[in-house]
């Protein structure tokens, strides 16, 4: 859970474990993988697979060594996100003809999300964890400052009326 910071005031970064569950599901007599997010955990290994049940219907891939990074530039989508009903956490993944799916980035950035969504990304939405929710409070309170309300002011009835 160590943050590994290269400049406070502009970038946070954290290596985390990604566990994906695929089960094998039928239906009609086909067989199909059904997957899931099982875990997402701070882990300092290097990026790496660890496999777990291989010869069961229900198998594990545990991909290490994944970076969840906040820049600066974003700390508005990160602000939306706390301020949403559950703040999430995005796990963006990729088919892969050797494994199925494949993790390929962790967000918190709601926007990248759906821009992956739409590029056909595999996307998981988890709750996001208090100890990343403090720090990422930390750093919005430090980067963001929401625009002032802007727009035209409305005139009073009665100061219409008289002119």
């Amino acid at each position: 859970m160590t943050e590994s910071v290269a400049d406070p005031s502009e970038r946070i970064q954290w290596t985390l474990s990604v566990t994906l569950r695929r089960e094998m599901r039928e239906r009609k007599g086909w067989q199909f993988p059904a997957w899931s997010l099982a875990d997402i955990a701070p882990d300092e290994r290097k990026p790496g697979l660890v496999e777990s049940n291989p010869a069961k219907a229900t198998h594990d891939f545990c991909w290490t060594g994944l970076r969840l990074s906040l820049q600066r530039s974003n700390a508005e989508t990160y602000w939306y996100n706390l301020t949403s009903q559950t703040p999430s956490l995005f796990v963006i993944c990729r088919e892969d003809p050797q494994y199925g799916l494949v993790p390929s980035m962790i967000s918190i950035d709601q926007d990248e999300s759906a821009r992956e969504q739409e590029s056909e990304g595999e996307i998981f939405s988890v709750p996001m964890p208090r100890w990343i929710i403090d720090a990422l409070e930390r750093f919005v309170m430090t980067h963001y400052r929401p625009e002032p309300r802007g727009g035209k002011r409305r005139r009073k009835p009665q100061a219409a009326a008289d002119e």
